[in-house]
């Protein structure tokens, strides 16, 4: 069933393309807010932390070295105050870390069965770009875990709660030319496990046919947890980044419920083409606030912007599309009449 003007999907896009917005105030933080030398500062993890809504930052020193500050503000957007000492810092693989060059796009989670936040981010070495984890109470001191997947491995979001008695986290290992979005597993957040894919890059030439990652932890909803991911399509002026959704299973987040077929988000703004890398919006952080989605994105690998959109309509379109896909579904299962043979079968024209 293509995307036709009168194929149902089509509706859903256009309404879920319309529901997020830029913030007016974009980019809400540049480089020169957390360090004068920094040249760019994108790509922060989220959290609601004290009624604030505090943001780890990835900033990028002159030696394109990436250190992580916390910054906090009170309707995450404005007046935000930025530590100026880093949570964490490239240290040695002497000192037994693999983040020499880089501690690089945060995601934030907080565990109620731990009582902390589990930081996971990109540690870059010598050695390549693997999946580092450190936890914190206060922000103000992180405890490092440790590598918790091998290199070549990037994108990786926890999940906030255990499921079957199982800390869950996405990743998304390089494979020769596949990027695909994985799921792994564990029982101390150290040893991981039992990957599974969850979410392939779409066919040529797709939006998201270049790489697909996850962007921040998956959002708890009545039918399933909330990815909001990236994609990334080859064009000729290099890549262009850009936001999709896809809802797991709430009791198997190895298992895909529904994939919205084309982006809901894209690069458009000025500043999210003057920059390091034009064409990226990279969200890796996102909070609930006052019935609002806000999601966090690097812009150009140069500085932090804002999104939002409504969570109540989110859950409706994820529902409706929830319905939609299994009735597409059960129509692509159903006989073939003689009529729909003579005429055109709707569940095997093309």
């Amino acid at each position: 069933m293509g995307l036709t003007d009168d194929n149902p999907l089509r509706a859903g896009m256009d309404r879920v393309r319309a529901l997020f917005v830029r913030d007016p105030h974009n980019p809400i933080l540049q480089a020169k807010d957390i360090d004068p030398r920094f040249k760019a500062v994108c790509n922060p993890g989220a959290h609601l932390v004290d009624g604030d809504v505090l943001l780890l930052l990835r900033g990028i020193d002159p030696d394109n070295h990436s250190h992580l500050h916390v910054a906090r503000s009170a309707d995450g957007v404005t007046n935000w105050r930025v530590e100026p000492e880093p949570l964490l810092s490239p240290l040695q693989p002497e000192h037994g870390w693999y983040d020499e060059w880089g501690c690089e796009d945060p995601r934030i989670t907080y565990l109620d069965d731990l009582q902390c936040y589990v930081i996971v981010y990109v540690g870059w070495s010598r050695y390549g770009a693997g999946v580092c984890l450190a936890t914190t109470t206060d922000f103000k001191t992180a405890k490092r875990l440790g590598m918790a997947i091998h290199p070549y491995n990037k994108d990786a979001a926890l999940f906030p709660r255990k499921i079957d008695g199982k800390y869950r986290l996405l990743h998304r290992p390089t494979a020769g030319p596949l990027e695909n979005i994985w799921v792994s597993e564990s029982d101390d957040l150290v040893h991981w496990g039992n990957p599974k894919c969850v979410l392939e890059e779409a066919d040529q030439p797709g939006w998201d046919s270049g790489k697909v990652g996850a962007g921040p932890p998956p959002i708890e909803t009545p039918d399933g947890w909330l990815l909001i991911f990236h994609g990334v399509q080859q064009v000729d002026g290099g890549w262009l980044y850009r936001l999709g959704l896809a809802l797991l299973d709430k009791d198997d987040p190895s298992r895909l419920i529904g994939r919205w077929p084309d982006w809901v988000f894209g690069p458009d703004a000025p500043y999210e083409f003057d920059g390091h890398k034009p064409g990226i919006v990279f969200p890796t952080g996102a909070v609930v606030k006052d019935g609002r989605l806000m999601v966090y994105y690097g812009a150009a690998d140069t500085c932090i912007a804002l999104t939002t959109a409504s969570m109540a309509k989110i859950q409706v379109l994820d529902h409706e599309h929830q319905v939609l896909m299994e009735r597409l579904s059960e129509e692509s299962r159903r006989p073939t009449t003689d009529a729909e043979r003579e005429h055109g079968a709707p569940n095997g024209g093309k």
